[in-house]
This record gives C-alpha cells, sequence and structure tokens, in this order.
C-alpha cells in the first residue's frame, strides 16, 4: 500500500517541511487524525523516519513495521460519492506597482482595522477558531464583505501590494492562495495568503450549477472562467456573490502553506486540519486520468473550501503547466492516513 511513483527526495524534502512544522508544536499537543489523536512528538517521530530514509524502499519498511495505515472511510460523504480531489496551483501574472489606464484591479495587504478573533472565549464548541472583524463604534462588527471593498470600502485603511489588469484573474489568484507576480521592469514578487475579511467562502461554480448555467461536469477552474469572461454582464454580481475576500503579503519563498511551509508540488495537499493532521503524512489513491497516481502525501495547507473528511486539494505548482493540471481535476479517490499503531 505504501506506493508512490514520484521522485523521492521531493517527498523526503517535503517531509522535512512538515517536520520543521511539528517540531515546533508543544511535544504533547494532540492533533485530531480521522476520530482518532496524534501527538505532535509521535507524529515529529514518523516524519524524522521519512527525511532519514534513503530511499522509499528502506522507508517502506520502517513504516510497515511500526506504523499503521488508516483508511478516510468517507463512503457515505458527499451524497455517497466518497471523497473528492481537486487541485489547486499558483497563477503567474502581470503586474505594476502603480495603477494605470491598464491595472486597475488592486491586490490588498491585510488592512489596518482588520481583527482577528478568538472565537474559544465565545463559543466552546469554536474553540480554536479564527474568524476576523473590525470594531465600530466600540462593537465588533463583521468585516467589509467582497462587494463593499470592491466599492471602496478599503480606501485609507490597506496598502496595496500590486496591481493587476483583470478582476477574473483576481479572483482565481484569492482562491488559489499565492501567486507570482510579473512586473515592467523584469522583477518578480512571490505572494500568498496573508488574512482574510472572515467572511464565509461561496463556490461560484455551485452557484452556476444551481441556475442551471453549467452542468456538474462543466465545473472546473477552466469551466467557470470560460463562463465569466463569455458573461461578462453577470460577472460581478457572480463574483460578489462570494463575500470571502483574500488579502496578501510578499514572501521571499512560496508559495506558502497554512503551516507556513513552502508547498511542495504534487506532494502538498489541503485538507482539514479539524479531521487530518497539519503535517500528517498519508497515501492517495487516484485512478482516474490523466493524473492517476499512487503518492505519499502531505497535508501542508487548508482552505475555505476544504471542509470535511470527504475533501482534498492537491497543489500541482505554478504556471500554465499546472494550471492545465489542477483545473479539471475533480475526482474520486482513496486516503490512507499513517499513524502510530
Amino acid at each position: 500500500m505504501l506506493q508512490d511513483d514520484a521522485s523521492f527526495a521531493d517527498l523526503r524534502g517535503a517531509a522535512q517541511r512538515s517536520l520543521d512544522y511539528v517540531q515546533r508544536q508543544p511535544p504533547d499537543r494532540t492533533l485530531p487524525a480521522l476520530g482518532h489523536t496524534v501527538r505532535a512528538e509521535a507524529l515529529a517521530g514518523l516524519l524524522a523516519t521519512l527525511v532519514a530514509a534513503p530511499d522509499l524502499a528502506a522507508w517502506r519498511d520502517t513504516a510497515c513495521s511500526r506504523y499503521r495505515l488508516y483508511r478516510a472511510d468517507v463512503a457515505g460523504a458527499r451524497d455517497g460519492r466518497g471523497l473528492l480531489v481537486t487541485g489547486y496551483y499558483q497563477p503567474e501574472l502581470a503586474a505594476r506597482r502603480a495603477a494605470d489606464a491598464r491595472f486597475r484591479v488592486p491586490l490588498y495587504r491585510p488592512p489596518r482595522d482588520l481583527v482577528d478573533v478568538d472565537l474559544t472565549p465565545f463559543c466552546p464548541a469554536c474553540a480554536g477558531r479564527i474568524t476576523q472583524g473590525r470594531v465600530s463604534d466600540g462593537d465588533l462588527v463583521p468585516y467589509f464583505t467582497r462587494a463593499e471593498i470592491d466599492a471602496g470600502a478599503l480606501a485609507g485603511k490597506a496598502d496595496v501590494l500590486a496591481w493587476l489588469d483583470d478582476p477574473i484573474d483576481a479572483f482565481f489568484l484569492a482562491v488559489q492562495g499565492s501567486g507570482l507576480l510579473r512586473f515592467d521592469d523584469g522583477v518578480e514578487m512571490q505572494i500568498s495568503y496573508a488574512s482574510s475579511n472572515g467572511r464565509p467562502y461561496t463556490s461560484v461554480g455551485r452557484l452556476l450549477v444551481e441556475q442551471g448555467k453549467l452542468t456538474r461536469d462543466d465545473v472546473s477552474l477552466q469551466g467557470i472562467r470560460d463562463y465569466l469572461r463569455t458573461h461578462p454582464d453577470e460577472a460581478p454580481a457572480l463574483l460578489a456573490a462570494n463575500e470571502r475576500y483574500i488579502f496578501f503579503r510578499a514572501v521571499p519563498v512560496g508559495p506558502v502553506g497554512s503551516l507556513g511551509v513552502p508547498l511542495t508540488a504534487g506532494r502538498s495537499v489541503a485538507a482539514d486540519q479539524s479531521v487530518y493532521p497539519a503535517g500528517g503524512v498519508a497515501v492517495l489513491r487516484l485512478d482516474a486520468a490523466p493524473t492517476g497516481y499512487r503518492r505519499v502525501v502531505l497535508v501542508q495547507d487548508a482552505g475555505a473550501a476544504i471542509t470535511g473528511p470527504a475533501r482534498l486539494d492537491v497543489y500541482w505548482g505554478s504556471g500554465a503547466a499546472a494550471e492545465a493540471i489542477a483545473g479539471p481535476m475533480r475526482d474520486p479517490a482513496e486516503l490512507y492516513l499513517l499513524l502510530p499503531e
């Protein structure tokens, strides 16, 4: 079952990044793991065996003797369709440092009045959850919606990181969570998720299916983008229906996932970390062409749309080739989480 069809060096590098993260946690911290729990120190030990192994065969021998695979039993989830795997990537986009007649779409840094709120003291069932808001007349209120921000609500409240020339590109950049910006003087800037407005995420693809404008089979990054571009009169309202808005920061190396470590193409996955352990090791079995594989993956990212045990998002890298793989990916799969006995 511990099969892998890609570079072991890439796997070992990705595991080292997970290990760096886990070793920063208190050793006795417990992480959720498909209805079980795993202590941070035990997960660090598992990752250390992977980092130290000279090759897959040697690590397989160690893993099989000391650890156990737990299948993600989600057969009844998602209306009986089981685990759904999608893909994401890093867009590469032209940008400007100042607005001009063409580049008029801002990418904002986190606003100065944005407040991170730990919900634990207010809601025991929300322990560990962080949301965002702002203070207005002494009250904590939800932060501005996407429509309000697009209408100018951040004037004087947030710095612009860069300017893009296309609101649809900016929208999908936010969905992907990171990007590589190329300025007209040849300088490149790696940007990554910094925060959000705390508003709920609404899938534009799901709205288009509900409205009868796309079929479920047509829902992909390319399918949604094509619809928005060919129906420019509908695009603003469809984008505004997703109230969630992402703020960015420049990072020296990236893209960076929710653990604060760089992602590895084909190895890093986004998962619900209330179900799967942050930094954890799993085996993903995907049969659908053209991306079918058996691969060891690392839980190194999260996403507003990736909730519950039956959703997983695989990071595929940067640029057009990665987009071509990630965009149409919407496939059933099997996942096996590796944990101590």
